[in-house]
């Protein structure tokens, strides 16, 4: 029950259609589960006619706001947020109907029954609809390729992949920018002649901006236009790189590196944002796209460690922030032809769209989480250098914590929210999320050690750690290449845990790792592992995240979890900082130079070890099943995306209601 036939017959008779829906499809096309006032689909009303939805007391009703400029008039069809805190699943009817209908004839009534997300769709669905009697009542069956049709978005097929290319590097940017600075920062410190804490600041700073402005720019993006916040952040990530090259004291290359993590931070919600709502159809194609996205987030670090490592080896650090600054420039001239404009809203004059963002943009949310993302995260940053006793740092931890907390609770108050608090009531969302953050915190923090360890203790210059760092770029294209293979195919619980065991499995081989034992024993399978883990885990995540929003916020999903990703790392590092500093001072001056890097390897352990207690309750089935016997192009094609039966749930049917001569008849099947 994939689609709607547009030539279901509504002239003599009525069709009920009874099924079982997953609730992100559901409201992935009705945008039941969002807090908009109200939504009106005007993008399918040629190919349904005219919609009406009547809706049970699982859902709450929201009126339609007399500030949104948007709201049409009142017979047009308007669709209600399903309150999350209700038990019982939402039900719905949906009524097509032609201008006939009005005139008294029947029409189509759709019953549709949302099953919670657990049961997201675990194999291939095969659906077979027949439909008998009358004249011209034929369903048409149009195949389409495993692989799924090419959103309309796209003039060809170069511009599709070179648009999820660029996507890719936006992953990246933020990744690119810490593996370009952690192999140039002993070049830098020495250059500058900063102290150790200042030293740190320069990743440190990058990664707080990234992380605390990650929400806003989702949001903004949403409201103002994806395609043009990107091309302004790949502009602004090129200005500020190069201005960065020129850097002439510790004040001003700190406060630099943290308005380029601020200009990294604006292209990757909105390419999120267009990509996700450029293929809104579950498909191979999408699975495809996501992987390739997804590649950018465990790639970018090596690779932008090996180019800039490349570029310093050469001439010197600042030509590592000068090629940086030309690629993006590029990149971001290339954008304007290769973007697509994918938008949230409808074409309206600027004027418009300011005062509609003015209006729905979340200050208060962002004056909170900035601050407490930002204060939070430097604490952690300054805590193993200043000492974690010291006032400063315990009053940023305290005043961020409880504005972070501020944040939340204000959340549930304003109408258009930075953060969507009902999303964390999904059971597997709240699940999936920590087990994928944990996962990410013991990839960040022992590639960043790992690389330390080469330039401190094996004495290699910044293009041998590049080099030695590049099995993990290459096993991580070939790890997305399965896994964009399998996520329709191999039950997603299962890619978890095999990525947290990957985790464990790369760290602990570290804890091994010494000055002179071979490299291809422990760090080569280490890399090889640990990539696994990243990759495969993040692309469960990220395709399960942005279904969680609807369309015209597929935006702020990415900021979200992007947001969760540099906090995450933020406190991933800080926490295996303070236990490097306190081995180290601990240790007598001919103690062993290891012992501080193993300790340190250990916490990545813990880390990965943790991230495994969450996987046997995760509830995932595949993603990205399309089945080949329905037109993929469709406008309703992605109504319905039907779960397998499941704890008692069954399969989709279709219903014959009345007794004239016409009779449909169907069944949804597993394969």
């Amino acid at each position: 029950m994939d689609a709607i036939p547009h030539n279901l017959p509504r002239e003599e008779s009525a069709l009920r259609i009874h099924g079982q829906l997953d609730l992100a499809q559901f409201s992935g096309i009705f945008n039941l589960a969002q807090h908009e006032p109200a939504i009106v689909l005007d993008t399918l009303r040629p190919q349904l006619c005219g919609v009406e939805l009547d809706v049970s007391d699982a859902f709450r009703p929201v009126r339609k706001s007399s500030r949104d400029p948007e709201a049409s008039d009142d017979s047009a069809p308007v669709f209600f947020p399903w309150d999350p805190s209700r038990r019982s699943p939402p039900r719905a009817k949906l009524r097509m109907a032609d201008d006939k209908t009005a005139a008294g004839s029947a029409a189509t009534d759709l019953d549709l029954t949302p099953t919670s997300r657990d049961t997201q769709q675990p194999s291939d669905i095969e659906a077979d609809v027949e439909v008998s009697g009358g004249e011209d009542t034929a369903a048409q069956k149009k195949k389409t390729s495993k692989l799924g049709v090419r959103p309309a978005c796209f003039k060809n097929t170069f511009q599709e992949v070179a648009f999820v290319f660029m996507a890719t590097v936006a992953m990246a940017t933020n990744t690119f920018l810490t593996g370009a600075t952690v192999i140039v920062t002993a070049s830098i410190g020495k250059d500058l002649g900063m102290s150790q804490s200042q030293i740190s600041w320069i990743s440190a700073a990058a990664t707080l901006t990234a992380g605390a402005f990650q929400l806003t720019i989702g949001q903004l993006a949403d409201l103002l236009g994806r395609k043009a916040v990107f091309l302004f952040g790949m502009g602004c990530f090129s200005a500020c790189a190069l201005i960065v090259a020129f850097a002439q004291n510790p004040f001003w290359m700190d406060i630099l590196c943290g308005v380029l993590g601020l200009a990294s931070a604006m292209v990757v919600p909105p390419a999120i944002g267009i990509l996700g709502a450029a293929y809104d159809v579950p498909s191979q194609r999408k699975n495809w796209a996501f992987a390739s996205f997804s590649a950018g987030n465990p790639l970018g670090f090596a690779v932008g460690s090996i180019v800039c490592g490349i570029a310093a080896r050469i001439f010197n650090w600042r030509a590592s922030f000068i090629l940086l600054a030309i690629i993006w420039a590029i990149l971001g001239v290339a954008s304007i032809w290769i973007v697509p404009s994918v938008e949230a809203f409808e074409p309206a004059p600027l004027k418009t769209r300011l005062r509609i963002a003015m209006q729905r943009f979340d200050a208060l949310g962002m004056i909170l989480t900035v601050l407490g993302v930002g204060m939070f995260t430097a604490a952690l940053t300054l805590g193993p250098g200043d000492g974690w006793k010291a006032a400063h740092v315990i009053a940023m931890l305290i005043v961020g914590f409880f504005l972070l907390v501020a944040f939340i609770f204000w959340e549930n108050y304003w109408e258009h929210p930075l953060m969507p608090l009902h999303i964390w009531k999904d059971r597997t969302f709240s699940l999936l999320v920590p087990t994928a953050i944990l996962g990410i915190m013991s990839f960040a923090s022992s590639n960043f050690w790992l690389a330390l360890y080469m330039q401190e203790v094996n004495e290699y210059d910044a293009l041998n750690v590049a080099v030695h760092l590049l099995p993990q770029v290459i096993a991580g294209v070939f790890w997305n290449v399965v896994a964009a293979s399998i996520l329709h195919k191999v039950n997603n619980t299962l890619i978890m845990a095999g990525g947290a065991l990957a985790y464990v499995g790369g760290n602990l081989l570290l804890t091994f790792n010494k000055d002179n034992t071979l490299y291809w024993a422990f760090v080569f399978p280490s890399l090889i592992l640990n990539v696994f883990g990243a990759d495969f885990q993040f692309n469960v995540t990220n395709m399960y995240v942005m279904q969680a929003l609807p369309a015209h916020q597929q935006s702020l999903a990415g900021g979200i979890f992007n947001m969760l990703i540099r906090l995450g790392t933020t406190i991933g590092l800080g926490i295996s900082t303070a236990v490097y500093s306190s081995v180290k001072k601990a240790q007598s001056e001919d103690g062993d130079i290891d012992e501080p890097f193993r300790m340190v390897y250990f916490v990545s352990v813990g880390l990965a070890a943790l991230s495994c207690l969450f996987v046997p309750f995760l509830r995932i089935g595949t993603q990205g099943n399309v089945p080949s016997d329905l037109d993929a192009t469709d406008a309703t094609a992605d109504l319905m995306q039907p779960s397998t039966e499941k704890d008692g749930e069954k399969p989709a049917t279709f219903e014959r209601e009345d007794d004239s001569e016409k009779t449909i008849s169907g069944s949804v099947t597993e394969k």
